[in-house]
């Protein structure tokens, strides 16, 4: 259950925290107030995709944090096990920053979005206005179908076998396009790769190249400044001394003056061994110097391999590497060109293969949604029949997915296929006995689908492993007489889910086991909202506002219906 909201500078909320508590949480207050700017936040912890419109106006970043408490050994701790959650206290985290970054946090672990969309949709299930509408949707509809039967484990394996169907139709269209396209295209694939294996590269060779390319066309101001050194270290006469020549005859005073002061020596020892050092080094030179020689046809071959690399170079990669790779990578396709022949049938195999696989599934699927269509479809009749909608008719209707012979059912018929299945449901509603069924968006008015959305929520409960669930207005458009049997609807789910709701009906506020007024106030020339806990009189108080503060009458009204909600939950308890 949901244990405490903080939500700062989120919309026109500075700094909100709430404690919900166990059973039915009433959310009320004026029109404007921020009652939904709550459960937005709420919604942007379920992952709602948002920018810095979100964001409270003079500061850098919203941020909505959730503490929740799970039962140990429940299915939402075994759920949080698999993710890798460590439980029974959850706290999820999201920021939003004017600048358009963001970031989320399960535990204090950082998390992509979609982690934290995955973990929060596990605790909270919302149910506002534009969920209610959703339920014209036919996928919603299947959705919801799948929860109560709990087939939803093998729509995701459909899913899954589905776009492998799909992907192998799109390489078998690739494997069967045009003769002449691919001979044309079998033709240059070759021509590239004789042109690359034809030039033998080896992968380093380029630089190499470029440095004995510079040696070559630089030959005799190498030859010159080595030759320069060399003679300035070993090269001098007696009237202009070397280098070598200096440092031998430093040697030399040294060596006597170590004669009378023996600190001298370790220095002398130091200057006999560089100057060994320089003498190895004018031998190298002199050496080196003698090697460099102008070869004028070596030359002419470097850059003639040159020009070659730099010219497959600019045709397929920037790099030596990136040349080879692109003929490797050539190699491969003419080979799957060549055997393109028996590659298309085995992908015609493949495809036959998924197709019956996937019609046997398909079928499997639509079998058990059957089933828990039947089943919902008493369930719901009932809870309409306690939201004061008796005689109210629910089915849900059955077609296959339009798609000629795409597949073949066991009783061969053909259909075709969705990422859902092959079903094409719809939920429809008879409004009164002896009436046809009708599709909702047809039939339903507001009000209707509010009760109906209420009365699905209600037989989903126990398939609902959500533990919060979260209505948004769901007595939209329901007068003050069916207000008390919503109440009492979201109060019998109170007793196995924790349950918050906003509602501007008091029929509806007096059942809750807990009740907050969302208020919203100025101070300076800034707008605040804060959540205030409402008991006793105040809960009184507020109560006799919704119904109209008439006055006396509208208070002894208020009392009345808390002592009514109390008594029945008395015997509920009984």
């Amino acid at each position: 259950m949901l244990k405490r909201l903080t939500i700062r500078d989120f919309g026109i909320i500075d700094r909100l925290e709430w404690l919900p508590s166990e059973g039915l949480n009433v959310l009320t207050g004026e029109t404007g107030a921020g009652k939904s700017l709550v459960l937005d936040a709420l919604d942007v912890l379920l992952g709602r995709r948002v920018g810095q419109e979100v964001v409270r106006t003079g500061t850098d970043g919203a941020v909505i944090e959730a503490l929740v408490v799970t039962h140990a050994g429940g299915a939402i701790a075994g759920i949080l096990e698999e993710a890798g959650i460590e439980g029974p206290t959850v706290m999820l985290r999201r920021e939003v920053e004017r600048s358009g970054r963001g970031g989320a946090s399960v535990n204090g672990r950082a998390v992509p979005v979609r982690t934290l969309r995955e973990v929060s949709g596990r605790l909270f299930d919302i149910h506002g206005p534009n969920q209610q509408f959703s339920l014209l949707d036919g996928r919603e509809q299947l959705v919801l179908l799948d929860a109560y039967g709990g087939t939803d484990s093998l729509r995701v394996e459909f899913a899954a076998m589905a776009e492998q169907l799909r992907h192998t139709r799109r390489m078998l269209e690739a494997a069967t396009s045009d003769d002449r396209q691919v001979a044309r295209r079998r033709d240059l694939l070759s021509f590239e790769i004789g042109e690359i294996r034809k030039a033998d590269l080896q992968r380093e060779e380029g630089s190499e190249l470029e440095q004995e390319s510079r040696v070559l066309a630089n030959v005799e101001k190498l030859r010159m400044a080595v030759g320069a050194a060399c003679d300035e270290l070993h090269g001098g006469e007696d009237a202009l001394p070397s280098g070598t020549d200096k440092i031998a005859r430093a040697l030399q005073l040294l060596r006597e003056a170590a004669e009378t002061d023996p600190r001298v020596g370790p220095i002398a020892q130091s200057m006999e061994a560089a100057l060994y050092q320089l003498e190895d080094v004018s031998r190298e030179l002199a050496l080196h110097r003698d090697s460099l020689e102008y070869d004028p046809a070596r030359h002419e071959q470097v850059e003639a391999r040159l020009d070659l690399i730099r010219t497959l170079e600019r045709k397929y990669g920037d790099t030596i590497g990136a040349v080879l790779l692109y003929a490797e990578n050539a190699e491969k396709e003419r080979v799957a060109l060549d055997s393109g022949e028996e590659r298309r049938a085995e992908l015609v195999e493949e495809e036959r293969k998924l197709c019956g696989s996937l019609a046997e599934l398909g079928e499997r699927l639509s079998g058990l949604r059957k089933e828990a269509a039947a089943t919902l479809s008493r369930a719901v009749e009932g809870e309409l029949s306690e939201l004061n909608m008796d005689g109210t008719g629910f089915t849900v209707s059955f077609g296959l997915v339009e798609g000629g012979d795409d597949l073949v059912l066991s009783d061969g018929a053909g259909c075709g296929f969705s990422t859902h299945g092959i079903d094409d449901i719809e939920f429809l509603i008879r409004a009164n006995p002896g009436e046809p069924f009708m599709p909702l968006s047809r039939t339903a008015s507001t009000g209707e689908i509010s009760r109906l959305m209420l009365a699905i929520r209600c037989a989903l409960s126990h398939s609902n492993v959500a533990p919060t669930l979260v209505f948004d207005e769901i007595d939209v458009g329901v007068g003050g007489r069916s207000g008390e049997v919503i109440g009492r609807k979201l109060a019998r789910l109170a007793e196995t889910h924790q349950v918050i709701c906003i509602t501007h009906l008091p029929q509806v506020a007096a059942y809750g086991d807990s009740q907050c007024s969302v208020q919203k106030q100025v101070a300076g020339e800034r707008t605040f909202v804060q959540i205030v806990p409402l008991k006793g009189p105040e809960r009184e108080a507020e109560l006799s506002a919704m119904l109209g503060n008439l006055g006396e009458p509208s208070l002894v009204g208020a009392k009345e219906l808390l002592s009514r909600a109390a008594a029945w939950k008395t015997s509920r308890a009984a």
